[in-house]
């Protein structure tokens, strides 16, 4: 079988039925020569042959044991049916996968795998670009940060120096592990930039939902229900509130310098009942939801009780909120004034200086103000609408 199937390397024509008894090869296997560009290195010269690096001998063993990729499978049916130039199949068929428009299956014995499949990336990038449009477009990123490069699933395009081509590369491996650090570094614990002005209300967007989280008084609440709680009528100058997060110990000790002032100056005020300050600690991983009875127990110590009931707790994975309010970084602290009916109306990070507290104060005071109605210009001169107009 082997000296017949070197005949037809020869003649660089596939007939699979004349290669190899059907006692070494299995059902609707292929040609040895298609075995031999999986399961060894193979070259093609400039002439009609094909040559291997081993010996033929080789390929009936693993022909006989290995199942081939469905791709392959697939392949072979066609070249049953009609005759096909061996060089001719193997370019053709290197050239598409390697340019991804081979289907991701297992090398299984045909049987596909669940993984996406190269032949429909469509479904891929529909889903990446909903997560970019999910995003906050009105968050500033930093310009010297590393977060304003980041993709959503925490990847990053790196460029090849040579070729000039972009791939996604995991955050870790492209930045380093201590990316976050080195980030708070160049842009002062900011990777935000705070927002000049009032965000528009017209292009304003919802804060993202957050559920069961559990504040200091043992009770499960939803976010951005509960900032609007106390606003039945759903108001948007009804109320503002302040949504300080944090997610390390060391961005929950920048967040005094927010709240404190807005709490001095707002919340204790004539119009105290308008504002509210709402603390949020994120706890990720396996093992915080263990710790929380020594977590909650540490909290209630570093916070007044009074603030008790609007210091809310969250364990679980919240990659994809961090993903839309641009929290890339755990380790420093963000801001954001949220109206009556849940929209970010203002947002910031690090530690507040008197510019960009000042900045706060007034933008959170212009947030609750009643908006004027228009009423209708009466008519200084000329005939009214429908009124006989006397003739001389």
């Amino acid at each position: 079988s082997v000296k017949r199937g070197q005949e037809q390397y020869n003649s660089s024509t596939i007939q699979p039925s004349s290669l190899a008894p059907s006692s070494l090869l299995p059902k609707r296997q292929c040609p040895m020569i298609v075995a031999a560009c999986n399961m060894a290195s193979v070259f093609l010269s400039r002439s009609k042959r094909v040559t291997c690096m081993v010996k033929p001998q080789v390929y009936v063993r693993c022909v006989s044991t290995l199942p081939l990729p469905t791709h392959f499978l697939s392949s072979t049916s066609r070249l049953e049916r009609k005759g096909c130039n061996a060089q001719e199949f193997l370019k053709s068929r290197s050239r598409r996968i390697c340019h991804g428009q081979g289907n991701y299956n297992n090398f299984n014995g045909g049987s596909t795998s669940s993984k996406r499949s190269f032949s429909n990336p469509s479904s891929w990038e529909s889903e990446y670009e909903g997560l970019i449009a999910q995003r906050n477009k009105n968050i500033i990123m930093h310009p010297e940060g590393h977060s304003q490069h980041i993709l959503p699933g925490n990847f990053v395009l790196k460029k090849n120096p040579k070729t000039g081509a972009e791939k996604k590369v995991l955050l870790e491996h492209a930045l380093g592990y201590f990316w976050a650090l080195k980030e708070l570094t160049l842009t002062n614990n900011k990777p935000i930039l705070s927002n000049e002005t009032i965000i528009p209300a017209a292009e304003a967007e919802k804060f993202p939902t957050l559920k069961e989280l559990v504040n200091l008084h043992d009770e499960v609440v939803d976010i951005p229900d509960f900032f609007t709680r106390n606003n039945p009528s759903k108001d948007a100058c009804a109320q503002c509130t302040l949504v300080a997060i944090s997610c390390k110990d060391f961005g929950a000790k920048l967040l005094p310098s927010w709240t404190e002032p807005f709490e001095k100056v707002l919340c204790n005020g004539k119009d105290a009942d308008k504002y509210e300050v709402v603390r949020i600690t994120i706890n990720e991983g396996r093992i915080a939801k263990l710790l929380s009875p020594f977590i909650v127990s540490g909290t209630k110590k570093n916070v007044p009780e009074k603030d008790h009931a609007n210091t809310l707790l969250y364990y679980g994975d919240a990659e994809e909120m961090r993903d839309i309010l641009r929290m890339h970084n755990i380790y420093t602290s963000f801001i954001y004034l949220v109206d009556g009916i849940g929209r970010i109306r203002w947002a910031g990070s690090g530690e507040g200086s008197d510019e960009e507290v000042k900045s706060m104060i007034e933008i959170a005071e212009v947030l609750t103000k009643p908006q004027k109605r228009v009423t209708r210009q009466k008519q200084l001169s000329g005939p009214r609408v429908g009124k006989k107009v006397p003739r001389d």
